[in-house]
């Protein structure tokens, strides 16, 4: 499992607004329609990757703006299930990340793979984090 801690200027009000703007444009595509969107526990949808062959089946486990958002999500195999735990600071906010890659059993490998695997992931989750950040400072620019 990974759990990355950071603190950001923007408010945990900007990043729902950025989650859920995405979340919306996102399950509309994957609905092919336009009608609206209600975000909650419980949602899912299929995301069509670039090559129009690959899948992404995505859950909604959690969403309680300004609080949590938590997702699962199943490709290839793997099922990696994604929260967001966000609370507001003096100045700007503080979100934890944690990612559990749940097809992934430790058991079954070395010290070396195990290590390494997390390495990776970690690696992979504080680049994803940085980029909503980044997201999420570009849509406040935009409103």
């Amino acid at each position: 499992m990974v759990k990355i801690i950071r603190s950001y200027d923007f408010s945990a009000s900007d990043f729902f607004d950025y989650i859920q703007n995405s979340l919306t444009t996102e399950i509309k595509k994957a609905r092919n329609n336009n009608r609206e969107v209600k975000i909650a526990d419980g949602t899912r949808y299929v995301l069509k990757g670039k090559d129009e062959h690959i899948f992404t089946k995505v859950k909604i486990n959690k969403f309680e703006r300004n609080k949590v958002y938590s997702a699962t999500f199943t490709s290839l195999g793997e099922t990696i299930t994604v929260t967001y735990l966000v609370t507001n600071q003096d100045k700007g906010c503080k979100i934890t990340l944690t990612e559990q890659v749940e097809s992934y059993d430790p058991s079954t490998h070395n010290k070396l793979v195990n290590f390494f695997y997390d390495f990776m992931y970690h690696r992979s989750a504080q680049e994803e984090l940085n980029k909503l950040a980044l997201g999420v400072e570009k849509y406040k620019e935009k409103r």
